[in-house]
């Protein structure tokens, strides 16, 4: 009995182990509720978008001031990397024209209902 008491711990420690690991390991963001921008993202037409790059805004410009310092692997760029993934149309459209993914920092929502996504 004392065998099948100690395999049992172990493998229920384990069993532990692993399931913190997993927990560990998933994205923040699916912690995280979503933004307004996201569920924007995720459900918007594959044309109403622009693409700014971050280097060809003014250091004035309040985009800049908002995106100009955060990194492709920031929180909020993850966010709005895997809301464009959902979006498989958008995702092809993007890639499309030659942008790549990892590199979007963020987006916001332009006066006229469109995203503007901006990259490094």
């Amino acid at each position: 009995m004392n065998r099948f008491a100690t395999i049992l711990s172990a493998s229920a420690l384990s069993a532990i182990a692993f399931g913190a690991e997993s927990f560990a390991a998933m994205p923040a963001h699916a912690q995280m509720p979503e933004t307004k921008i996201e569920t924007t993202i995720q459900k918007m037409s594959p044309t109403e978008f622009d693409v700014v790059r971050i280097d060809e805004l003014q250091s004035t410009d309040p985009a800049y001031e908002r995106f100009g310092n955060l990194s492709s692997t920031s929180q909020e760029a993850r966010l709005v990397q895997a809301a464009v993934i959902a979006n498989r149309p958008l995702a092809q459209k993007l890639e499309g024209q030659n942008v790549e993914l990892i590199n979007i920092v963020g987006a916001e929502q332009a006066a006229d209902g469109g995203v503007v996504f901006y990259v490094r």
